[in-house]
């Protein structure tokens, strides 16, 4: 149960790291740039604790094959959205 609280921790982060990444490279604004490459950093930060702390607690084996398997579910849920342009998060 741990494993499966600390891999959607990791991916939530994950998925905003990229997101506020994408936000620091096509915005004009020079200060709104670097806000969110800050967060993008911190989120990246937030993202390898959790899972460095699912290895930690599961082992590497068994975590890299349930992140597999949370990537791929992941993808099938994103393959049924509809693709909207008024939201990133």
């Amino acid at each position: 149960h741990l494993l499966e609280k600390l891999l959607v921790c990791a991916l939530i982060e994950a998925r905003s790291c990229e997101r506020f990444r994408l936000l620091s490279l096509h915005l004009e604004d020079e200060h709104l740039k670097e806000f969110y490459h800050k967060f993008m950093v911190a989120e990246a930060g937030h993202y390898r604790l959790f899972i460095d702390l699912a290895k930690n607690y599961a082992g590497e084996a068994k975590t890299k094959a349930r992140w597999e398997e949370f990537l791929a579910y992941e993808v099938e849920i994103m393959k049924k959205l509809e693709l909207r342009g008024d939201r990133m998060h």
